[in-house]
């Protein structure tokens, strides 16, 4: 129905939240988007969570779109961002891991429960790393950089619910493949660190 429809005009929909519109937006630019996101990310899941944020951000953003340019430049501009956003946290979660293991190097453990404390933990910080990314960002706000739920909600422009939700989430997560043994040994090192 809308598919002769020009993006301004698509836009104009949009911000009145007529979801023929957005779909048609996402149908419009879904997939030359997931490919521009795959060739920056070059990873699958990644790049489809990214691509589902953007929309969902459109999303929840339609009352308040500020758009200069074009619908296109913003859509490309927006995923820009949340690419260098996603390299900006993989390098923070390295720089944990990185912590993590020197904090191990510097302690007199004996070798075999130090190693497996570092294979428990590495093994741990690869799960939090397979989250969903919206999933893992709130977590490890949570649990990295020890932001409140007020904190994180009001960083991320989300409601309290939402960043409980998925906090609650990704524990579920962690728990079905982790021991709570194996929980609580990283906890303890995160606490050292």
């Amino acid at each position: 129905m809308y598919n002769s429809y020009s993006d301004e005009q698509l836009l104009s929909l949009l911000r009145d939240s007529d979801i023929g519109a957005f779909n048609t937006i996402y149908d419009r630019y879904s997939r030359p988007l997931h490919l521009y996101i795959l060739s920056k990310t070059d990873r699958g899941e990644t790049s489809k969570d990214v691509l589902q944020d953007l929309f969902a951000t459109l999303w929840e953003k339609r009352f308040t779109l500020d758009i200069q340019l074009s619908l296109r430049s913003y859509l490309y501009q927006s995923v820009r961002h949340k690419i260098i956003d996603l390299y900006r946290k993989d390098s923070t979660y390295r720089k944990y891991l990185q912590q993590l293991i020197e904090h191990f190097d510097a302690q007199p453990h004996n070798i075999s429960e130090t190693y497996d404390y570092k294979a428990k933990a590495s093994e741990v910080f690869e799960a939090i790393n397979r989250l969903p990314a919206r999933m893992k960002e709130i977590f490890m706000l949570s649990r990295f950089e020890n932001l409140s739920i007020e904190q994180i909600a009001s960083r991320l422009d989300l409601s309290q619910q939402t960043v409980k939700n998925q906090i609650t989430k990704a524990l579920k997560i962690l728990r079905t493949h982790y021991t709570q043994t194996d929980l609580l040994v990283v906890a303890a090192i995160l606490t050292i660190l």
